[in-house]
């Protein structure tokens, strides 16, 4: 009695495991996992856990970046109208530099200029990205400096062939690099984005040359002294101009000189900065320069005249080429958002994977074994019931 006892007693047991194993693996398939609770892989479940949050992390990171890039996107399409509008100025500008136009002709063209400008500043101080301002300059982020420059874009060849109406220019002294306060001839002595513009006059039955000056950034003009062949022009904005062999056949010829102020380094970082990563610290920054006409210096469009109207075309050759810059440092920092979103694609894919190879059910070798411990139960039933058969056989022999 005691042997079959204790038979019975191992086939329960035996029993019991078979159906522990059965439903855990049960529970396995059913999930999908092979590691449901810390319970069935301590360290297992620990690295998959972490690999999740980091998975989940570079998600949120990645959508991040995407409303950056779709901020960018705004901006760009914004910085192109902008664009366009400077293109149109341009081309009023050359229709302005012609003395056949009428008073009424010029009024038309500086009224259509001024709605141009308008609508330039409406777009800079309107367009947002869910309520953040993006065009404003708010966000342009850290500038480097820029040294002051003096181009000749326009130099009449003089009709003698000896060189053009500007022969030289150079800095007169240090200011030439200051960019704060008013322009030399204008009651200062710092340099400002301004059109030197010299003009070759008949006086007295003498050539002589003389400078008008625009203040891009304000409107104002100022008119130099008249200075003969060789002479030079100074006084404004810094410069020294040496004026060419003039002569009298020179009389009308013009030369043009564009004067870009120097900018000082702008440390601030006020750029707009996502996360951009599952990292702390990982960080992407997107600066978006200002483009309304102060900062792009076309406030103060003069069409009244050929001379004025050449001079805007100075001043919107200038906002063209700084337009262009900000186009393509957007268009760079795009590009690197792009960048971003495809690797941290990549890396929480990869993340994904990771966990899957440490967490997820291997579902072949599960349903094997599920199949086997099916078999084993039954096995092991039936052993229980032949067993009891046989006990039930010995208690008949003492009846």
């Amino acid at each position: 009695m005691a042997s079959i006892t204790a038979l019975n007693s191992g086939s329960n047991l035996a029993i019991g495991r078979t159906q522990a194993n059965l439903l855990d693996t049960s529970n396995k398939l059913s999930t999908g996992k092979r590691i449901n609770t810390a319970a069935d892989d301590p360290s297992g479940y620990a690295i998959a856990t972490g690999l999740a949050v980091q998975a989940a992390s570079t998600d949120a990171a990645t959508q991040n970046v995407q409303n950056a890039f779709n901020a960018s996107q705004v901006a760009a399409g914004a910085l192109q109208q902008v664009s366009g509008i400077l293109s149109q100025l341009n081309t009023l500008a050359i229709q302005g530099s012609n003395d056949f136009l009428s008073s009424t002709d010029r009024a038309a063209l500086q009224t259509q200029a001024n709605q141009l400008v308008a609508q330039a500043n409406t777009i800079a101080q309107s367009v947002n990205f869910n309520g953040q301002p993006l065009l404003n300059g708010s966000v342009a982020g850290p500038q480097a400096g820029t040294p002051a420059t003096a181009t000749v874009t326009n130099n009449d060849a003089l009709v003698q062939g000896a060189g053009g109406v500007v022969a030289q220019v150079t800095a007169a002294n240090a200011n030439f690099q200051n960019p704060n306060g008013a322009a030399q001839g204008f009651g200062g002595n710092a340099t400002t984005n301004a059109t030197i513009q010299i003009q070759i006059v008949n006086n007295n039955g003498q050539a002589q040359a003389v400078a008008t000056v625009y203040n891009n950034g304000t409107g104002q003009s100022a008119t130099s002294a008249p200075v003969s062949a060789g002479g030079t022009i100074s006084g404004f904005e810094n410069l020294n101009v040496k004026v060419g062999n003039i002569t009298t056949a020179d009389v009308g010829q013009t030369a043009t000189i564009q004067v870009a102020q120097a900018t000082p380094p702008n440390t601030q970082n006020s750029a707009l900065t996502v996360q951009s990563g599952s990292g702390e610290g990982a960080t992407t920054n997107v600066a978006i320069p200002g483009v309304s006409s102060a900062q792009l210096q076309i406030s103060h469009i003069d069409l009244s005249s050929s001379l004025s109207s050449t001079n805007a075309q100075g001043q919107i050759n200038n906002a063209i080429q700084t337009l262009g810059t900000a186009q393509a440092n957007l268009g760079a920092q795009q590009v690197a958002l792009q960048n971003q979103v495809n690797s941290n694609g990549i890396y929480a894919n990869n993340l994904t994977s990771s966990q899957s190879s440490i967490q997820d059910l291997n579902y072949g070798q599960a349903t094997t074994t599920q199949t086997l411990n099916q078999l084993q139960s039954q096995i092991n039933v039936a052993l229980t019931a032949h067993n009891n058969v046989l006990a039930g056989a010995v208690l008949g022999l003492f009846r």
